[in-house]
């Protein structure tokens, strides 16, 4: 990986600019100002939107740490098990379907990119008090971000794999969302179409097989149809350029890594080291061998990269080690 500081802090010690009542140079899992708990943290699926347990491993000493996934546009939460199956760090996993994907209710037809950071911060609330990380993907790492910046102290580190971060309108993607066929005959199906043709047919099977099985419903005229309606992601394109990313970045105080493929071409090395200069805390890490899609098409590497993250941070150390 190559590596670019952007300042900060070099041993990842949060203090108390990050937190309400966090006395300085206390590590922010500490601070007096934490999430919110709630009656049985770990039944995450009886608020609005869909949650996944993707582990629960024992942990013995010290905090223990979670680990909240969120996912790209288009995609669900699901998709991100087998990238936490390759996981060495004992870190409790979960993720969330973003409104509009997977069992979340669509977004209001006016509602901003604010309703992600909402969807971020009621599955944080949902995880209950203890140190919490922040694993987003595309759209998934852009609303960590805006929910950090709205309601500081609810991450204690995010890493972000090529956030959306938009300076311009491009009518691309939202065309290419919004002509997705949408109606399949059966999953099997889908996932025959989907195994044949690119972008999705270079995912890892398994991640194929978790999006097959959890990106489509049964629909009332027959077979099954996109949970994540094509008109639903072509309009989160089309707004993406109006997200106020920019305002955001200044509010996210927590160690922050953005990522990217170094074969992306979707977002630039010079677009994403500008935006990480941003941010109080933040450095940017070029991947080799990935792509935009890397998490999902080598959730194995993408794990490794986490793992080596997470001992940075001082998390761990994985087991065996």
């Amino acid at each position: 990986m190559v590596e670019h500081d952007h300042g900060g802090s070099p041993n990842w010690i949060v203090t108390g600019a990050d937190r309400r009542g966090c006395p300085a140079g206390v590590p922010a899992h500490r601070s007096d100002f934490r999430r919110d708990p709630v009656d049985n943290a770990a039944d995450l699926g009886r608020s609005g939107s869909a949650r996944y347990f993707l582990n629960d491993p024992r942990q013995s000493g010290g905090p223990i740490w979670t680990a909240l996934f969120c996912h790209a546009a288009g995609f669900t939460g699901r998709v991100w098990r087998t990238a936490v199956e390759h996981l060495r760090t004992p870190v409790r996993a979960a993720a969330l379907d973003l409104s509009g994907h997977g069992a979340a209710p669509p977004p209001a037809e006016d509602a901003d990119w604010g309703v992600f950071a909402d969807d971020v911060l009621g599955a944080a609330r949902a995880l209950g008090a203890g140190p919490l990380i922040g694993v987003g993907h595309s759209l998934g790492a852009t609303a960590l971000l805006l929910a950090q910046a709205r309601a500081p102290g609810t991450f204690d580190l995010l890493v972000c794999f090529e956030p959306i971060l938009a300076t311009r309108h491009d009518p691309a993607f939202a065309e290419a969302a919004a002509r997705r066929r949408a109606v399949f005959p059966s999953r099997a199906d889908a996932l025959a179409r989907w195994s044949a043709r690119p972008p999705l047919s270079r995912l890892a099977p398994a991640v194929l097989a978790d999006y097959v099985d959890s990106g489509l419903v049964e629909d009332p005229a027959g077979g099954v149809r996109l949970r994540c309606a094509p008109e639903v992601e072509a309009q989160l394109f089309r707004t993406a350029v109006s997200c106020p990313w920019r305002e955001a970045l200044p509010a996210v105080r927590c160690p922050t890594v953005f990522l990217r493929g170094s074969e992306s071409v979707v977002v630039t090395g010079d677009s994403l080291a500008e935006a990480c200069a941003g941010l109080p805390s933040g450095r940017s890490v070029d991947v080799p061998g990935l792509d935009h899609l890397g998490p999902l098409v080598r959730p194995d590497v993408f794990a490794d990269v986490l793992d080596g993250l997470f001992a940075d941070f001082g998390i761990g150390p994985p087991p065996g080690s």
